[in-house]
């Protein structure tokens, strides 16, 4: 796997880090750290994201391991996103479709083993006894809809909309659906559900199971902090302990991802310039989102 030049914060600055792309603070009441894309952040994963979000996981990873962690206790952990109407758009599509005309595999298998190491971080928690929990505002497409299942729990305001649409263009997710859907739903669910390339409402998601909870529009925040104060230790016992037993009986394997993702490589190599023409149409799109 593709190791990148990590940059962790020093511990001694919790909670006081910095990222380019990526908010980052502490709620003492909850005894939960937020990771938030910032709304200035390009909506789709840059290169940069990849490299800020591997930052965070070194850095908890440090953190956890220091004299520092006991004045500020950690049990959660939520990715949430600033961007109005978008939690993430999938993947840099720009990138990819200038690395197929230009059959530039190297670059892409590039970003694609990034995409894992970050995935992989996130399904094991970072190795830390926490729980983790995905709140999903807006659109979850591809990437976005990956990286929200590889976190332990998903909450999805009503208007969210999630999906991996990637057969549009006769590919499929490559960095963490295959696995992860089926994981939850099953295999054949999973499969119906990555051909269909639809993007689903958020009450469309809890009924099929991909979705753990559902918030009313802008309440989000306030049920995912309502959520973590639940019940006390006694519940973040109870949560940690089945998260535990998921990993123990459903591992998904740096070797698993791997794997998949350099069929997605290769699924890619082979599109039609008909896909990329529609490619190139979900690339403006991604750019109306930034600006």
């Amino acid at each position: 796997m593709l190791q990148l030049p990590y940059q962790p914060r020093a511990p001694a600055d919790f909670p006081y880090w910095s990222f380019e792309t990526l908010d980052f603070e502490y709620d003492a009441a909850t005894q939960s750290v937020w990771m938030i894309y910032k709304e200035s952040a390009p909506p789709f994963y840059s290169f940069q994201t990849l490299l800020d979000m591997a930052d965070v996981r070194e850095s908890l990873k440090l953190f956890y391991a220091s004299r520092f962690s006991q004045d500020f206790p950690l049990k959660y952990f939520v990715m949430a996103s600033r961007k109005p109407g978008v939690f993430k758009l999938g993947g840099d599509l720009a990138t990819f479709a200038d690395c197929i005309r230009q059959q530039d595999k190297d670059s892409l298998t590039r970003y694609a083993h990034a995409c894992i190491d970050v995935i992989s971080g996130l399904t094991r928690a970072f190795d830390l006894p926490i729980v983790t929990l995905s709140l999903v505002t807006g659109q979850a497409l591809g990437g976005g809809l990956e990286a929200a299942l590889a976190l332990d729990f998903i909450m999805a305001e009503e208007t969210a909309r999630l999906g991996v649409p990637e057969v549009a263009f006769n590919s499929f997710p490559g960095m963490g659906a295959v696995s992860l859907l089926s994981r939850r739903l099953g295999t054949a669910k999973a499969e119906t559900l990555i051909a269909s390339g639809r993007v689903y409402s958020a009450k469309d998601m809890i009924a099929l199971g991909v979705v753990d909870y559902v918030a009313p529009d802008d309440q989000g925040v306030a049920m995912a902090i309502e959520w973590m104060a639940q019940g006390g230790q006694e519940r973040f016992q109870r949560r940690l302990a089945l998260t535990a037993a998921r990993r123990r009986f459903f591992p998904v394997s740096d070797r698993e991802l791997l794997d998949i993702t350099n069929l997605w490589v290769a699924c890619c190599a082979n599109v039609s310039d008909t896909d990329l023409r529609h490619m190139d149409r979900l690339v403006a799109a991604q750019k109306r989102k930034a600006a």
